[in-house]
Protein backbone atom coordinates (compact mmCIF):
# COMPACT_ATOMS: atom_id res chain seq x y z
CA UNK A 1 0.00 0.00 0.00
CA UNK A 2 2.98 2.35 0.38
CA UNK A 3 3.25 2.60 -3.42
CA UNK A 4 -0.10 4.44 -3.52
CA UNK A 5 1.16 7.43 -1.47
CA UNK A 6 3.14 9.09 -4.31
CA UNK A 7 0.05 8.82 -6.52
CA UNK A 8 -2.09 10.45 -3.84
CA UNK A 9 0.41 13.27 -3.57
CA UNK A 10 0.46 13.73 -7.34
CA UNK A 11 -3.36 13.67 -7.46
CA UNK A 12 -3.51 16.26 -4.67
CA UNK A 13 -1.06 18.55 -6.47
CA UNK A 14 -3.02 18.15 -9.72
CA UNK A 15 -6.28 18.96 -7.95
CA UNK A 16 -4.76 22.06 -6.34
CA UNK A 17 -3.47 23.21 -9.73
CA UNK A 18 -6.93 22.79 -11.24
CA UNK A 19 -8.48 24.82 -8.44
CA UNK A 20 -5.97 27.64 -8.91
CA UNK A 21 -6.37 27.66 -12.69
CA UNK A 22 -10.14 27.52 -12.32
CA UNK A 23 -10.08 30.58 -10.07
CA UNK A 24 -7.97 32.49 -12.62
CA UNK A 25 -10.35 31.47 -15.40
CA UNK A 26 -13.34 32.46 -13.28
CA UNK A 27 -11.83 35.91 -12.69
CA UNK A 28 -11.39 36.43 -16.44
CA UNK A 29 -14.71 34.83 -17.35
CA UNK A 30 -16.59 37.60 -15.56
CA UNK A 31 -15.00 40.23 -17.78
CA UNK A 32 -17.23 40.78 -20.76
CA UNK A 33 -15.50 41.31 -24.07
CA UNK A 34 -16.78 44.49 -25.71
CA UNK A 35 -17.90 44.52 -29.34
CA UNK A 36 -19.15 47.15 -31.78
CA UNK A 37 -22.62 48.21 -30.67
CA UNK A 38 -21.76 47.84 -26.96
CA UNK A 39 -21.41 50.74 -24.57
CA UNK A 40 -17.78 51.44 -23.72
CA UNK A 41 -17.25 50.51 -20.08
CA UNK A 42 -14.56 52.16 -17.94
CA UNK A 43 -11.14 50.52 -18.03
CA UNK A 44 -8.19 50.95 -15.68
CA UNK A 45 -4.82 51.91 -17.14
CA UNK A 46 -1.73 53.79 -15.96
CA UNK A 47 -0.32 57.14 -17.01
CA UNK A 48 3.30 57.37 -18.09
CA UNK A 49 4.22 58.61 -14.62
CA UNK A 50 2.69 55.44 -13.12
CA UNK A 51 -0.49 56.97 -11.72
CA UNK A 52 -3.67 54.93 -12.12
CA UNK A 53 -6.21 56.30 -14.59
CA UNK A 54 -9.68 55.25 -15.61
CA UNK A 55 -10.72 55.68 -19.21
CA UNK A 56 -14.43 55.95 -19.80
CA UNK A 57 -16.76 57.39 -22.41
CA UNK A 58 -15.81 61.06 -22.60
CA UNK A 59 -18.90 62.55 -24.18
CA UNK A 60 -16.97 63.14 -27.37
CA UNK A 61 -15.94 60.81 -30.18
CA UNK A 62 -12.80 58.91 -29.19
CA UNK A 63 -10.34 56.93 -31.23
CA UNK A 64 -8.33 54.40 -29.19
CA UNK A 65 -5.17 52.92 -30.67
CA UNK A 66 -3.74 49.89 -28.82
CA UNK A 67 -0.07 49.39 -29.66
CA UNK A 68 3.37 48.29 -28.51
CA UNK A 69 6.63 50.14 -29.13
CA UNK A 70 8.32 47.04 -30.57
CA UNK A 71 5.48 46.30 -33.02
CA UNK A 72 6.54 47.01 -36.63
CA UNK A 73 3.02 47.68 -37.99
CA UNK A 74 2.33 49.91 -34.96
CA UNK A 75 5.44 51.92 -35.73
CA UNK A 76 4.43 52.20 -39.40
CA UNK A 77 0.97 53.61 -38.66
CA UNK A 78 2.03 55.94 -35.82
CA UNK A 79 3.01 58.93 -38.01
CA UNK A 80 -0.40 58.79 -39.70
CA UNK A 81 -2.10 58.61 -36.28
CA UNK A 82 -0.17 61.68 -35.15
CA UNK A 83 -1.37 63.60 -38.22
CA UNK A 84 -4.91 62.29 -37.77
CA UNK A 85 -4.94 63.31 -34.10
CA UNK A 86 -4.01 66.89 -35.02
CA UNK A 87 -6.66 66.94 -37.76
CA UNK A 88 -9.40 65.50 -35.55
CA UNK A 89 -8.55 67.60 -32.49
CA UNK A 90 -10.07 70.63 -34.25
CA UNK A 91 -13.24 68.62 -34.79
CA UNK A 92 -13.58 67.64 -31.13
CA UNK A 93 -12.43 64.03 -31.57
CA UNK A 94 -10.11 62.64 -28.90
CA UNK A 95 -7.30 60.29 -29.96
CA UNK A 96 -5.55 58.23 -27.28
CA UNK A 97 -2.98 55.46 -27.35
CA UNK A 98 -2.75 52.52 -24.98
CA UNK A 99 0.48 50.53 -24.86
CA UNK A 100 0.20 46.85 -23.96
CA UNK A 101 2.27 46.26 -20.82
CA UNK A 102 5.57 48.00 -21.55
CA UNK A 103 7.50 50.32 -19.31
CA UNK A 104 7.00 54.07 -19.13
CA UNK A 105 10.53 54.75 -20.40
CA UNK A 106 9.92 52.75 -23.58
CA UNK A 107 6.57 54.44 -24.20
CA UNK A 108 7.93 57.94 -23.46
CA UNK A 109 10.82 57.28 -25.86
CA UNK A 110 8.36 56.11 -28.50
CA UNK A 111 6.30 59.29 -28.00
CA UNK A 112 9.43 61.46 -28.42
CA UNK A 113 10.58 59.53 -31.47
CA UNK A 114 7.28 60.05 -33.29
CA UNK A 115 6.32 63.42 -31.81
CA UNK A 116 3.11 62.03 -30.31
CA UNK A 117 1.01 64.79 -28.77
CA UNK A 118 -2.12 62.80 -27.91
CA UNK A 119 -2.48 61.14 -24.48
CA UNK A 120 -0.71 57.81 -23.98
CA UNK A 121 -1.46 55.22 -21.32
CA UNK A 122 -0.09 51.82 -20.36
CA UNK A 123 -2.22 48.71 -19.87
CA UNK A 124 -0.70 46.87 -16.91
CA UNK A 125 -3.59 44.47 -16.29
CA UNK A 126 -4.36 43.01 -19.73
CA UNK A 127 -7.60 45.00 -19.99
CA UNK A 128 -7.00 45.84 -23.66
CA UNK A 129 -6.82 42.12 -24.37
CA UNK A 130 -9.50 40.86 -21.97
CA UNK A 131 -12.12 43.62 -22.29
CA UNK A 132 -11.39 45.53 -25.49
CA UNK A 133 -10.48 42.39 -27.43
CA UNK A 134 -7.13 43.69 -28.66
CA UNK A 135 -5.65 40.24 -29.14
CA UNK A 136 -3.72 41.47 -32.16
CA UNK A 137 -1.88 44.78 -32.32
CA UNK A 138 -2.19 47.36 -33.56
CA UNK A 139 -5.86 47.49 -32.72
CA UNK A 140 -8.04 50.53 -33.18
CA UNK A 141 -11.43 51.21 -31.62
CA UNK A 142 -13.81 54.08 -32.37
CA UNK A 143 -16.25 55.15 -29.64
CA UNK A 144 -18.89 57.71 -30.60
CA UNK A 145 -19.92 60.73 -28.51
CA UNK A 146 -22.69 58.74 -26.82
CA UNK A 147 -20.17 56.13 -25.61
CA UNK A 148 -21.06 53.36 -28.06
CA UNK A 149 -18.28 51.37 -29.74
CA UNK A 150 -18.94 51.86 -33.45
CA UNK A 151 -16.12 49.81 -34.91
CA UNK A 152 -12.92 47.98 -34.14
CA UNK A 153 -10.08 47.08 -36.46
CA UNK A 154 -7.34 44.52 -35.73
CA UNK A 155 -4.14 45.13 -37.63
CA UNK A 156 -2.55 48.20 -39.15
CA UNK A 157 -4.67 50.90 -40.75
CA UNK A 158 -3.71 52.25 -44.15
CA UNK A 159 -3.73 55.91 -45.13
CA UNK A 160 -6.99 55.21 -46.97
CA UNK A 161 -8.50 53.66 -43.81
CA UNK A 162 -7.46 56.71 -41.78
CA UNK A 163 -8.94 59.12 -44.35
CA UNK A 164 -12.24 57.23 -44.15
CA UNK A 165 -12.00 57.30 -40.39
CA UNK A 166 -11.49 61.08 -40.42
CA UNK A 167 -14.66 61.46 -42.49
CA UNK A 168 -16.61 59.17 -40.16
CA UNK A 169 -15.28 60.56 -36.90
CA UNK A 170 -15.46 64.23 -37.86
Amino acid sequence: MRFLRPYRLAAGVALLALIILGARYERHAHRRLLHPGDAFTPISVATLNGSPATLSASGRPTLINVFATWCGPCRQETPAFCALAKHLEHRGVLVIGIDQEEGANEVAGFAREFGITYPLYIDRSNVTHDVLGARMIPNTIFVDASGIIRWQHAGPLTAQDLAQLARTAG
